[in-house]
């Protein structure tokens, strides 16, 4: 009698340790369930950490631009360069409200920000340069290019009338964008000798597009929009 007891109480102990083992096993499958959730909320934060970062790092080469375009101001008016409008007047606050501008941005890593707006439809049709919005032309088209030449070429089109090639500086400095070379006049000069097909020089001394300049002009903005 007291054999049978006690193989039933092993019985009895072995059950109660099966049951507790079987606990065990679901409390760990639910555990690694929270850790999947767990993973893929951290996957989708690294995703928009990582677009927050180059939206950051988008406004970081936005503002190096702008610094280095009034570097070139700067140089410019040490070195004697004549300027029409006072740099107070026109390159300071315009940064500055800008920066203030980009202090306020909604930058809650919504991904959908950098898309167009909803209500928004695509331009139809070739752009040209009398219908190019600046903001496009400045912010999209112009940061494509690879060479100086074309930049002077896409901004020569853009501006539509012969320019000394001492003020070409001050074009380029109107649409607020910072050319990959000094938009000098020895620098914008030497470029037209260089692409003496497309720049000819007219009366007074300024520069404008020959013909086959605003063919290829015309076909770069479409190569690049």
């Amino acid at each position: 009698m007291s054999d049978l007891e006690n193989l039933q109480g092993r019985l009895a102990r072995e059950e109660a340790t099966l049951s507790g083992t079987h606990d065990q096993i679901e409390a760990a499958r639910r555990h690694i369930e929270s850790l999947g959730q767990q993973i893929e909320g951290l996957k989708g934060q690294i995703e928009q950490t990582e677009t927050h970062i180059t939206k950051l790092e988008t406004h970081t080469t936005t503002i190096e631009k702008r610094m280095a375009l009034l570097r070139e101001y700067i140089e410019l008016v040490e070195a004697g360069e004549e300027v029409i409008e006072p740099l107070a007047a026109e390159t300071a606050p315009r940064p500055a409200v800008e920066a203030a501008e980009e202090e306020t941005v909604d930058l809650d890593f919504v991904q959908q920000t950098a898309k167009p707006d909803a209500g928004m439809e695509e331009p139809k049709g070739p752009v040209s340069f009398e219908t190019l919005d600046e903001e496009l032309f400045t912010h999209e088209i112009l940061p494509r290019t690879s060479t100086f030449g074309e930049e002077l070429l896409l901004v020569l089109a853009h501006h539509r009338k012969g320019v000394a090639p001492k003020d070409v500086t001050k074009v380029f400095r109107r649409l607020d964008y910072a050319p990959k070379a000094s938009p000098t006049a020895k620098n914008v000069s030497s470029q037209v000798e260089t692409d003496h097909h497309f720049f000819e020089t007219a009366a007074g001394g300024k520069i404008a597009l020959t013909r086959e300049g605003r063919e290829e002009a015309q076909q770069l903005l479409q190569r690049l929009q």
